[in-house]
C-alpha cells in the first residue's frame, strides 16, 4: 500500500510534464502536441470485483511471491506503458496515442472506457497458478509466461501481436493467447478488449521480473502499435 500511495503521488507530480489530466478515477495521458495519431487506448489496472469473474468486494487483492501485490504493480505497469520512455523505446504517449489509465474497479473501468469511446481496451494483470499460496506455482519456465486473454476474433488478433512483442521478454516460455468467456472486461466493453496477463506472480523468477516494469512496459505499447499498423 505504501508503494501504491507513493506511485499515485508521483503520477500527480509528473502530470504537467506528461500532459496528464486527472478525471474521475482515471488519468488521461496525451501525446506531444500535434502528434496524436487519432487512436485512444484504455489501460485498465488490475482490480478484480464481481464484474470480472471473481465475486467479492470492490477490489480484491491478489498476492504473489515475496510480498508481491498484483493491484499496485499493475498501476506501475500501466503508467509506464502509457507515459514513460526507457531503453530508447517509447510508451504509448511517444507513439502518438492518447491513453486513459483506469485506476478504478473493473466495473468502473468498463463504464469509463465505454463512455470515452476508446479504440482498444487493455486490462493489465499478472497471473497466478498453483496451490493457492502466494508462491505456490510451478518454477518451470514452461509452465509460466505471458498470456493474452480474448473473447472476440479481433481480441485474438490483438493478443497475438502482444504475445509477439511482450512474451519474449518474460521469463516464462508458455506465451500464448487464451480464450476466456467469463470476464467482464472481455464481455462488457464496447471497444475490442485485449487482456494482458503479463507473467505469473506465483514463482520467484516471474515475480522478480514483474517488479522491474521499466524494462518491459514499453512492449505493451509496441504490441498495440503493431496491432493498429503503426498509424
Amino acid at each position: 500500500m505504501v508503494r501504491l500511495a507513493l506511485l499515485v503521488s508521483a503520477i500527480v507530480a509528473l502530470s504537467l510534464s506528461f500532459g496528464v489530466t486527472p478525471a474521475a478515477a482515471d488519468f488521461s495521458v496525451n501525446p506531444p502536441s500535434g502528434s496524436w495519431n487519432g487512436y485512444t487506448i484504455y489501460l485498465s489496472r488490475a482490480c478484480h470485483d464481481g464484474n470480472d469473474g471473481i465475486p467479492g468486494g470492490p477490489c480484491i487483492p491478489n498476492s504473489g511471491c515475496n510480498g508481491y501485490n498484483e493491484n499496485s504493480q499493475s498501476v506501475a505497469t500501466t503508467w509506464d506503458a502509457a507515459a514513460i520512455t526507457y531503453y530508447g523505446q517509447g510508451g504509448l504517449r511517444n507513439r502518438g496515442y492518447k491513453t486513459i489509465v483506469g485506476t478504478g474497479t473493473a466495473s468502473q473501468n468498463i463504464a469509463n472506457s465505454n463512455a470515452a469511446g476508446v479504440n482498444l481496451h487493455v486490462p493489465v494483470h499478472s497471473n497466478a497458478q498453483g496451490d493457492g499460496s502466494p508462491c505456490g506455482g510451478s518454477s518451470s519456465s514452461g509452465n509460466n509466461g505471458t498470456h493474452m486473454l480474448y473473447v472476440s476474433s479481433s481480441g485474438n488478433t490483438c493478443g497475438q501481436k502482444l504475445v509477439s512483442t511482450l512474451g519474449p521478454s518474460s521469463p516464462g516460455t508458455n506465451d500464448r493467447p487464451v480464450y476466456r468467456s467469463n470476464l467482464g472486461e472481455l464481455n462488457s466493453t464496447n471497444a475490442v478488449a485485449c487482456y494482458v496477463e503479463v507473467e505469473f506472480h506465483t514463482w520467484v523468477t516471474g515475480r522478480n521480473w514483474l517488479i522491474a516494469e521499466e524494462a518491459y512496459a514499453w512492449r505493451i505499447g509496441y504490441g498495440i502499435d503493431v496491432y493498429f499498423g503503426y498509424p
